[in-house]
């Protein structure tokens, strides 16, 4: 004969669903608190926990009901397919936690022993639970200059306070609050500052929270602790090579030689020149070049017929390296088209 999970829960097989939750609610109880000083309760307190978790569910239920328990850890043939043979998970602590939201059911009646809520009393003397009011959120817009270099940012706000002793006035007054900013802070970052919203007889003051911001800046823009910027050069730099020069945050002027051919997208990085690094400060990210290549609106035919050439060559040479052999073509080209009053000077030596 299989289990009896009616008589586990001491109730009769017409028990309601509310009936079931309390039988396993008393029985639960009384087993969890035995389970600390006798372990053979853990055996009676995994049955009551697997007797409610057929109980509870109706369709295991019904085929409990037809089948028992045999039937039901089995499976079952039905209209639509088979009921799958029902197996217990094993921990009754989970099914316990289920019904009570809790390993504790008395855990939010022990919160209100050790942290009481505070209560406020109103002008007719009647007294009501204090909620703390939502979060006042501001963004702070910071430039990529205070970012870099840190600091404090006063920001001045404005908000109720109590006038009076006995906290019933209130009036409006203004308040700086100074805001530290890390070199290297991140964006999103929220910068809290307790109870600082207006103050209420009913509530608790809101926490009054700064996010900070990227403010736009003119070259750069902020990649996590790098720095990118994107700089327009001609199709001519972009073959030959040009030098950027870069007027970094820090008042500083750097030159960054390009000697590669600029293909798309290609990116210069420049170590150790990017942001600081909020967590391993003074360390800092990266600077990364980017490029638009500027063609030309009109190329005249000789040009098309140097650069013909130039291909042609590396098609010879089984296509490899074209852009050194370009580059040569163009030298050359330039070579040739110098004008007489700036060639170099030679002497013609008689013999």
């Amino acid at each position: 004969m299989g289990i009896d999970y009616y008589g586990i829960l001491q109730i009769p097989r017409n028990s309601a669903d509310l009936d079931i939750k309390k039988a396993y609610r008393n029985l639960a109880l009384e087993f969890k608190k035995e389970l600390l000083d006798n372990p053979e309760a853990n055996q009676i307190f995994s049955l009551i926990g697997e007797a409610y978790d057929v109980l509870s569910h109706p369709l295991r239920r019904a085929i409990f009901d037809q089948y028992g328990e045999e039937g039901l850890k089995k499976g079952v043939p039905m209209v639509d397919g088979c009921f799958p043979a029902y197996h217990y998970h094993g921990d009754p602590l989970a099914t316990y936690k289920d019904f009570f939201g809790t390993t504790s059911p008395y855990a939010d009646l022990l919160d209100v022993l050790s942290n009481p809520p505070l209560l406020c009393e109103l002008a007719d003397g009647t007294k009501c639970l204090r909620k703390k009011q939502e979060p006042i959120k501001h963004p702070l817009h910071l430039t990529l200059h205070e970012v870099y270099f840190g600091g404090v940012k006063k920001m001045k706000i404005h908000r109720l306070v109590f006038t009076n002793d006995e906290r019933t006035v209130t009036e409006v007054k203004e308040k700086i609050l100074n805001v530290p900013i890390k070199p290297g802070i991140k964006a999103k970052t929220e910068i809290v500052f307790p109870d600082e919203g207006d103050q209420n007889p009913a509530t608790i003051p809101a926490d009054v929270v700064f996010i900070i911001e990227d403010r736009p800046h003119e070259t750069f823009v902020r990649d996590g602790d790098n720095l990118v910027m994107t700089v327009s050069v001609s199709l001519e730099d972009a073959l030959l090579g040009t030098t950027v020069t870069v007027k970094t945050i820090d008042h500083r002027v750097i030159r960054v030689p390009i000697t590669d051919v600029i293909s798309p997208g290609y990116e210069k990085i420049v170590e150790n020149e990017g942001m600081p690094k909020l967590e391993d400060y003074p360390e800092k990210g990266n600077l990364i070049i980017r490029f638009n290549v500027a063609f030309p609106t009109y190329l005249p035919k000789t040009c098309k017929e140097i650069f013909r050439k130039g291909f042609h060559l590396c098609k010879l040479e089984g296509g490899g390296i074209q852009h050194e052999v370009i580059n040569k073509m163009v030298l050359a080209d330039k070579i040739l088209r110098v004008v007489p009053d700036e060639q170099i000077p030679f002497v013609i030596r008689h013999y």
